[in-house]
C-alpha cells in the first residue's frame, strides 16, 4: 500500500454575493463554475440535522456506499482525472451546507481519489484490510459545513484484480442523480467528451425552492381528512431499546431475491389484474411490518424522487430532487393474496393522489395540531425503476459486490431496484436498535410472501408468517399432554384420611383438626345439603368468615355433588344478590347481609353452618365425574356486572396437581391461608397441601391482614409453602426484614444484601417453595426472599380465574440483567399458551400480542351469560382456548412475558403507551420494590403519574427518573412521581389503581397555569416566544405543545448556548418540555458549572 491516508483537497471555497445563473448562461463548457448559494430542501435540512449525535438515532451520516468487484484494476491516474473532471461537471458534488437552510457550491473540486495498494500482499491480510477501508467508509458522517461529501476510493489487489470503492452523502444527490453521476465518470474515465449541462441544482432550487410550503398548508385540511383515527407514528416493532437511545448505530444489509422467472410471473399476474408489479413488493414489505409491529395502523416513511419538468436538462442534473411522503397503512390480512394487494393497492392510489397532503412537512404540522411531537419515521420504503448502476459502468468497473445506504433517524430502510432481470429487496438496518433475530425473522418472512406472489395462485391464503424456527420452539414449549388423573378436586384428601385419619389437616387459633375430622365435619355438611335436596353440579353459596369452616363447608359441598360459589362477607349486598341470582343458588352456607334480615332473602335460603351439626355424616363422598363443576368464581366484568367462571373437577385438578409436582409438596409441608375464598389462589392454598397430604394453617379474621401475624404462624407452626400475589408476599418479606434485624447486628461480618448469617432466625426460615402470581413480580423480591429463606424455590406463575388457578410458571434461580421482569414461564402440563394480534394470528418473538389459554385447564364459561362465553372462549382444532385479555409476548426461549392488561394500554398525545412497560421498568430500578402508573384523573391535562413503593428507607428519585430516561421513550416517562411506603391494595391483594389515579391530581406538584416565576423563566419564555411565535404564560406550558418539534429543540439548544452559556443536552430539553422544568434544567447546568469553577 503506497498510503493509507487520504490525499484530499481540505479547503472548501465559499462564495458570497453571487446570485442564480439568469436564461441559459453557460459558464465554459458546464456550469461547474457556477459559484452560488441556493435554499435547501426539506430532505437536506431533515438530514443536515438528523445527523447530530444527540438526536434519535443520529451520529450517522446519511449516504450510500457501493463496493465494485473486478478481476482487472482500472488506470488510477485516469480515474483521478475523471474524477475531478466529474466534480467540475456536477456542482453538487462541491456542495457544502454552511447551516440547515443554506448550500453553496465550492469553485473548485474538494475531494480527490485514494488509492490503497495492496497488490503485494496475502490472500488473508488483503482482506483484512479490505474489511478496514469498508469499515471507514460505513462510518463516513462527514461534516456539512465542510465537506467533502463524497469519496472515492481505489483498492489494487494481487493478481491486478481490484475494489472500487464510492460514497455519497445523499444532501449532494438521491440515487437516480449517483446513477447519473457514476455513468458520467465513465464517459470522463474514457476521455469521452459528455453532452455539457446547461442547467443545474442550484439554479433550480433558487427558482423554484420559495414554493414548497404553500401546498402544505392549502392542504392542511384534507390531510386531516386522510390521517382520521390513524396514529401518526411508524410501525411498533421489537426494539432493543428506545431509539433515542442510539447514536451512531451499525447498520447492516439483508438482501432478497426474486429470480427472473418469478419477477417475470409476478409482472404477468400484476398486469392481469391492473396492478403495479412493484405493488406485490410493497404490500410484503407492509405486511412484514405489521406482522411485527403491535399496532397494525402505521405510517411508512416514502421516498419519491420528482423532478419537475423545468428544463430540458433536467434528467442529466445531480442534486436532491426526493421528497419525503408519510404513506398511512392499515393492513389487515386479506383472505387470499390478491386481497391482500388490492388493499394495499388502494392505499397507494391515496398516497399519490394527495402527496402533498401527506408529505413528511405536512405530517408534522399535524402532529402539531394534534399538540404531539413530530413523529420520527424510522421505517423507509424507496423504489427505484431502474438498475442502481448501469451496465455500462459495471464493464469498466466491475460488478457491485457490497452496497448499503444509512440515514440518521431510520432503523430500517427498504431499498427496492431491478438487478438485471432480476428484483432485489435491500434492507438496510440499525442492528443495535432490534432484539436479536426480529430482522432475520422479519426477511424469512418477507421473502417467503413474495415467494407465494410468484408461485402460488393469488386465490390462495397467505403463508404463515411465524419463522420456522419460532413454530417449532412454539410446538416444542407447548406440547404437555400428559395423563390425566380423572380424579376430583377433594378426592385425594379423602383418600389421605383413609391412609392416616389422625395426621394434621388444619390449623387454627391455636388448635388442630386432623383429617378424620375435618372430614366428618364436611361429610356433615354433605348430609345437610342432601337433606336440602340439593342436586349434582347445583352451585351452593358460601358465605363465611375467614376460618377452617369455610374449608369444611367446601369440602362438604363438593363431597355432596354440588359446586360451591363463594362469596366475601364484605360484598356489598346489591352485588351479592346479583352474583347468587346469575348463579342460581338456592341455598348459602352463612348468614344474610345485616341489611337484609332473616333466612330468606328472595328465594335464597341462608343455612347458618351449625345447622350441619344435627345431621349425622355420609358416609362417603357422592361419585361425580371428573367433568362436573367444581366451583364458580366470580370476577369483575367490564361492564360492571360480575362474571361467574365455572371451573371443572378435572380443570382445577390437572394445574394444582401439576404445581404439587413441580413444588414437591410432600406430607410434611404446611401451607399459610392469606387470599380470601372467592380469590381464585385460595383453590391452590386449600386443596394444594390438603391433596399431597399436608396441612393448611389458617389465620383467625384478626390475623388475616396482618404481616407480623403471618410471620408469627409461619415461625409456631413451620410452614413451607407460600401461595399468594406478589403485593402479600412482598409484605410479609418485608415484616420479615425488620425482624431479622436482631440477627444481622449479631454478625459483625454481615453485609447488606448478603444472606443471614448462620445463626440468625430468620422467620421465613423453614419456608421450602413459594408460588406468587396474577400480577406483576417485582425483580428484587426473589433475590430478597433468598436473603431470608436460603435454599426456598421462587416459582413465579400466571394464568386467569378461567384458566384454573394457575396455567403457568417459571422457577427463579437469578435476575437476569436483559430482565425487565419476572418472565410468565412455560404452560403446565396439559395447558398451553398462544399470543395472538388482533386478527388472531400467532405474534412472532418478541411481538407483544393478547395471550391465549388453550387445553384442559380452559373452564367451562361464564355462568348464564352465553354472549360473553362466545367472545372469550374459543374452540379451535379440538383445542379450547381462553382469550384472557392479557398483554404479552413470547422471547426467543420460548418463555412468555406478561406485560399487563390490554386495557391498560392508554393513547396519550397521540402515543399508545403501556403502562405495564413503565412499570416494569420503573420496579427494576434497584431503590423501588414496585411501582404503579396511572393517567391522572385531571380534566384539562392528564398526564402519566408514577408511585413508586421504596426498597428501603430511602430512594434516590434523580436516580429513578434518570433510568426511566435511559429505558423510556421520552413520551412514555411519567411527567410526575411519587413515593409511597404503602401502596393501596384491593380486597384481593391486587394495587387499587382507581384510587392512585384519583390521589395522583392533587400532588400535582405544579400549578400549569401559574406564571413564570424566576428570572430564567422569564427569560426562557422570552426565547420561546421568538422560536415558536406564540405567547407563553405559564411555567406548566410544553414546548412541544405549544409547536415546537425536532427543529426546534435543535435551535433552542443553540439558543440557550448563547444567552445563558450553558450546553444543555437535546435529551435534557425533551425529557423537560416544561418552561418550569427547562428553567429548571439551565439553572442546575449553572450550578455545575460553577461548582466546577469554584
Amino acid at each position: 500500500m503506497t498510503s493509507c491516508d487520504r490525499a484530499r483537497t481540505s479547503s472548501s471555497t465559499h462564495s458570497t454575493g453571487c446570485g442564480p445563473l439568469g436564461g441559459e448562461e453557460r459558464m465554459g463548457e458546464t456550469c461547474s463554475e457556477t459559484i452560488g448559494s441556493f435554499p435547501t430542501t426539506p430532505v437536506q435540512r431533515s438530514y443536515w440535522l438528523g445527523r447530530s449525535p444527540e438526536q434519535p438515532l443520529g451520529g450517522v451520516g446519511c449516504h450510500m456506499y457501493f463496493e465494485f468487484v473486478s478481476r482487472t484494476a482500472p488506470d488510477p491516474a485516469r480515474l483521478s482525472t475523471a474524477y475531478q473532471d466529474l466534480q467540475k461537471r456536477h456542482p453538487m458534488l462541491r456542495a457544502v451546507f454552511p447551516d440547515e437552510r443554506q448550500g453553496t457550491i465550492s469553485a473548485d473540486p474538494v475531494d480527490t481519489l485514494a488509492v490503497y495498494d495492496f497488490s503485494g500482499r496475502t490472500v488473508d491480510s488483503v482482506e483484512s484490510e479490505l474489511e478496514t477501508v469498508r469499515e471507514s467508509f460505513a462510518r463516513r458522517a462527514p461534516d456539512p459545513t465542510r465537506g467533502p461529501m463524497t469519496a472515492l476510493a481505489l483498492s489494487l489487489l494481487p493478481g491486478g484484480a481490484s475494489r472500487l470503492h464510492v460514497d455519497v452523502d445523499l444532501m449532494v444527490a438521491d440515487p437516480p442523480s449517483i446513477r447519473i453521476a457514476l455513468d458520467d465518470l465513465v464517459e470522463l474515465y474514457e476521455q469521452a467528451e459528455p453532452p455539457p449541462i446547461t442547467y443545474d441544482f442550484t439554479r433550480y432550487r433558487n427558482e423554484y425552492g420559495t414554493l414548497e410550503g404553500e401546498s402544505a398548508s392549502e392542504s392542511s385540511v384534507r390531510t386531516r381528512g386522510l390521517l382520521e383515527g390513524l396514529d401518526l407514528a411508524p410501525p411498533q416493532l421489537p426494539m432493543a431499546c428506545a431509539p433515542e437511545e442510539l447514536s451512531g448505530a451499525e447498520f447492516g444489509r439483508r438482501l432478497l431475491w426474486l429470480s427472473p422467472s418469478r419477477w417475470g410471473r409476478i409482472r404477468e399476474k400484476a398486469e392481469s389484474v391492473n396492478a403495479r408489479p412493484e405493488s406485490v413488493l410493497y404490500a410484503a414489505y407492509v405486511h412484514t411490518l405489521a406482522r411485527w409491529s403491535e399496532s397494525q395502523g402505521f405510517l411508512v416513511n416514502v421516498p419519491v424522487f420528482d423532478r419537475p419538468r423545468v428544463h430540458a436538462d433536467i434528467d442529466r442534473v445531480v442534486g436532491d430532487f426526493s421528497r419525503l411522503l408519510a404513506a398511512p397503512v392499515t393492513v389487515s390480512d386479506g383472505s387470499t393474496l390478491r386481497e391482500l394487494l388490492e388493499k394495499v393497492n388502494r392505499s397507494e392510489r391515496v398516497l399519490n393522489a394527495h402527496r402533498d397532503s401527506l408529505s413528511v412537512q405536512a405530517i408534522n404540522d399535524e402532529a402539531r395540531r394534534r399538540r404531539e411531537p413530530a413523529p420520527v419515521l424510522g421505517a423507509v420504503y424507496t423504489e427505484m425503476h431502474r438498475d442502481l448502476v448501469s451496465e455500462r459502468f459495471v464493464r469498466h468497473f466491475g460488478h457491485p459486490q457490497r452496497t448499503g445506504t444509512q440515514t440518521p433517524q431510520v432503523w430500517l430502510d427498504c431499498l427496492v431496484y431491478p438487478s438485471g432481470e432480476s428484483m432485489c429487496m435491500a434492507w438496510d438496518a440499525a442492528e443495535d436498535a432490534f432484539r436479536d433475530g426480529v430482522l432475520d425473522g422479519m426477511a424469512e418472512c418477507c421473502q417467503k410472501l413474495l415467494t407465494a406472489f410468484a408461485d402460488s395462485d393469488w386465490t390462495s391464503a397467505p403463508p404463515e408468517s411465524l419463522p420456522a424456527r419460532q413454530r417449532a420452539r412454539r410446538r416444542r414449549v407447548n406440547a404437555t399432554d400428559g395423563p390425566l388423573s380423572g380424579k376430583l378436586l377433594h378426592e385425594a384428601f379423602f383418600e389421605s384420611v383413609e391412609a392416616d385419619p389422625e395426621a394434621t389437616a388444619v390449623v387454627h387459633a391455636g388448635r388442630s383438626l386432623t383429617r378424620s375430622e375435618l372430614a366428618e365435619w364436611s361429610l356433615r355438611f354433605a348430609a345437610l345439603l342432601g337433606d336440602y335436596g340439593v342436586d349434582h353440579e347445583e352451585p351452593v353459596g358460601i358465605r363465611l368468615e375467614a376460618g377452617p369452616c369455610q374449608i369444611a363447608a367446601v369440602l362438604g359441598v363438593l363431597a355432596a355433588g354440588a359446586c360451591y360459589v363463594p362469596v366475601g362477607p364484605d360484598q356489598p349486598s346489591n352485588r351479592l344478590e346479583r352474583i347468587l341470582d346469575t348463579a342460581g343458588v338456592r341455598f348459602v352456607i352463612g348468614s344474610a347481609p345485616i341489611d337484609r334480615q332473616g333466612t330468606h332473602v328472595g328465594s335464597v335460603e341462608y343455612v347458618p353452618p351449625a345447622e350441619a351439626d344435627r345431621f349425622p355424616a355420609r358416609t362417603r363422598p357422592l361419585p361425580v365425574s371428573d367433568r362436573s363443576l367444581a366451583y364458580i368464581i366470580f370476577t369483575s366484568g367490564s361492564t360492571g356486572s360480575p362474571k361467574g367462571v365455572e371451573v371443572e373437577h378435572r380443570s382445577a385438578v390437572n394445574s394444582l396437581e401439576d404445581l404439587n409436582r413441580r413444588g414437591d409438596l410432600r406430607v410434611t409441608d404446611r401451607s399459610l391461608w392469606v387470599s380470601a375464598l372467592d380469590f381464585d389462589l385460595s383453590v391452590y392454598e386449600i386443596f394444594g397441601p390438603l391433596m399431597a397430604g399436608g396441612s393448611v394453617v389458617v389465620p383467625t379474621a384478626d390475623e388475616q391482614r396482618d404481616p407480623e401475624a403471618w410471620l408469627r404462624l409461619m415461625e409456631r407452626h413451620r410452614v413451607t409453602v407460600w401461595d399468594s400475589v406478589p403485593a402479600l408476599l412482598d409484605m410479609v418479606v418485608s415484616t420479615a426484614e425488620v425482624a431479622a434485624a436482631e440477627g444481622r447486628a449479631r454478625s459483625e461480618a454481615w453485609e447488606e444484601g448478603d444472606p443471614l448469617p448462620e445463626g440468625s432466625e430468620s422467620p421465613l426460615r423453614w419456608l421450602r417453595v413459594v408460588f406468587t402470581g396474577g400480577d406483576w413480580i417485582p425483580l428484587e423480591l426473589p433475590p430478597r426472599l433468598h436473603r431470608l429463606a436460603r435454599g426456598c424455590r421462587f416459582l413465579a406463575c400466571g394464568g386467569a380465574t378461567e384458566g384454573a388457578v394457575y396455567s403457568n410458571c417459571f422457577e427463579v434461580h437469578r435476575i437476569e440483567p436483559d430482565w425487565m421482569s419476572v418472565p410468565y414461564g412455560y404452560p403446565l402440563r396439559n395447558q398451553r399458551y398462544r399470543v395472538v394480534d388482533g386478527q388472531e394470528r400467532d405474534c412472532p418473538d418478541w411481538v407483544p400480542g393478547e395471550m391465549w389459554i388453550g387445553g384442559v385447564g380452559v373452564a367451562r364459561g361464564y355462568r348464564r351469560d352465553p354472549e360473553r362465553t362466545a367472545d372469550r372462549f374459543r374452540e379451535i382444532g379440538g383445542v379450547r382456548w381462553y382469550r384472557t385479555g392479557d398483554r404479552g409476548r413470547y422471547r426467543d426461549d420460548g418463555a412468555l412475558e406478561f406485560l399487563g392488561r390490554l386495557d391498560d394500554q392508554i393513547k396519550l398525545h397521540g402515543y399508545r403507551i403501556e403502562l405495564g412497560e413503565i412499570e416494569s421498568v420503573l420496579s427494576s430500578h434497584p431503590d423501588v420494590s414496585r411501582a404503579v402508573a396511572v393517567v391522572g384523573n385531571e380534566e384539562s391535562a392528564p398526564g402519566l403519574v408514577a408511585f413508586v413503593q421504596p426498597v428501603g428507607d430511602e430512594i434516590d428519585l434523580r436516580g429513578v427518573r434518570e433510568h426511566a430516561r435511559n429505558w423510556l421513550a421520552d413520551y412514555a416517562r411519567p411527567s410526575r412521581l411519587f413515593v409511597l411506603l404503602d401502596l393501596p391494595l384491593n380486597a384481593n391483594g391486587k394495587v387499587d389503581r382507581p384510587t392512585l389515579a384519583d390521589w395522583a391530581a392533587p400532588m400535582s406538584d405544579s400549578v400549569p397555569d401559574e406564571p413564570p416565576r424566576t428570572e430564567t423563566e422569564r427569560c426562557l419564555a422570552r426565547e420561546w416566544n421568538a422560536l415558536l411565535d406564540r405567547e407563553v404564560t405559564a411555567r406548566g406550558q410544553s414546548f412541544f405543545d405549544l409547536g415546537g418539534d425536532s427543529v426546534g429543540i435543535t435551535r433552542l439548544a443553540a439558543v440557550i448556548a448563547d444567552r445563558f452559556g450553558v450546553r444543555v443536552s437535546l435529551r435534557g430539553i425533551q425529557t423537560t418540555p416544561t418552561l418550569a422544568g427547562m428553567a429548571e434544567t439551565i439553572e442546575e447546568a449553572l450550578r455545575s458549572r460553577e461548582r466546577r469553577s469554584a
